[in-house]
């Protein structure tokens, strides 16, 4: 059994097609193929059926895949830890970026200063995906949008920064602060339903008793930017993409008398016995950025490891972001007036 035949399988499987599998490996289509035939001769089962125009995994290639990917994954970082054991002069770094991309580019921008030797390939995609990459090993890092992600076997959570999710419109509002009840007659631009954007602004809308007059949904920021900028309605945006708007007093914030919305940004990473080098340089250079040059929030916003996650008491779903100690310090102090247990 050849790594080259596993590596043959293991694209046979994501691609669907022999012809598809040998572009992205550089290979023909008839050496794919005897590659492929000669894996079920030494396994001695079918590996892969015609189901209608594309080509199937049967069974038992289903079973023994998991094992073929950890197996060229091992291979990968066995090669990485001797390059690295013999003077790394090079390396490369596999990094997903969905609506988070923007944190992206200023974490590249000073890991290449730092780094001019090692390359580093993104990937674009939802947070599903890219944790489905993490798992597969085709990705060692993943920037995802969520304001709830938690550890799980196969990934870990190297950090997360807070950003602000503000409500914006393209027309100037009054000095008074507006219940967010008195807003149902506007019209609001929101994110598509079940994203990792829309679900912190469903839950915040929920536990404050409010149901939007929504007239559109998109999948990304810049969609519903380009809305509001238009004037069709009012959105609830990330800090990032309104800042310049909001300075320049191109679009107004409304501030309504509820509390402010929050989410995160997560770095994760994959679980490995081995990180290679250029990985654990990447997330040390995501945490020596300064977060105000990022503008994820008003002031200086949170930027949190996981061992400050794992000390942080539970969401509270009206304010839509993790309650500061100040927050906890006041709410007890005010029902201690009341006479009320703490």
């Amino acid at each position: 059994m050849e790594l080259r035949e596993l590596r043959s399988l293991v694209a046979l499987s994501e691609l669907g097609s022999i012809s598809v599998a040998a572009e992205r490996l550089h290979l023909s289509p008839p050496a794919i193929h005897k590659q492929l035939k000669t894996l079920e001769s030494e396994l001695g089962v079918p590996l892969y059926a015609k189901a209608g125009r594309r080509l199937q995994l049967t069974q038992a290639a289903e079973v023994l895949l998991p094992y073929v990917r950890d197996l060229l994954a091992q291979h990968e970082s066995a090669l990485s830890a001797l390059e690295e054991w013999k003077g790394m002069k090079r390396g490369l770094v596999r990094i997903g970026a969905g609506p988070s991309a923007y944190i992206l580019g200023a974490i590249l921008k000073k890991f290449r200063r730092a780094y001019p030797g090692v390359d580093v390939l993104v990937e674009t995609g939802n947070t599903p995906v890219l944790l489905e990459g993490l798992n597969r090993g085709t990705l060692d890092l993943a920037l995802v949008v969520s304001a709830d992600l938690v550890e799980k076997r196969d990934y870990y959570v190297e950090m997360s920064w807070e950003f602000e999710l503000v409500m914006v419109s393209h027309q100037r509002q009054t000095a008074s602060r507006p219940r967010l009840a008195d807003l149902k007659n506007l019209r609001f631009i929101l994110f598509r339903k079940g994203t990792r954007m829309q679900e912190p602004i469903d839950h915040y809308f929920a536990a404050n008793g409010f149901e939007p007059n929504v007239i559109m949904r998109f999948d990304n920021s810049e969609f519903a930017y380009s809305m509001v900028r238009a004037g069709l309605g009012v959105a609830l945006l990330p800090l990032w993409v309104v800042h310049r708007d909001l300075k320049e007093k191109r679009l107004s914030p409304i501030h309504h008398t509820g509390p402010p919305l929050y989410s995160k940004i997560a770095l994760v990473r994959r679980k490995a016995s081995f990180v290679p080098r250029p990985v654990q340089a990447f997330v040390s250079t995501a945490r020596s950025l300064d977060p105000k040059s990022l503008r994820l929030a008003p002031g200086v916003p949170k930027q949190l490891t996981a061992a400050d996650a794992a000390r942080k008491p539970p969401p509270d779903p009206r304010h839509g972001r993790i309650p500061r100690a100040h927050d906890l310090r006041s709410r007890q102090c005010a029902r201690t007036r009341a006479g009320l247990p703490s």
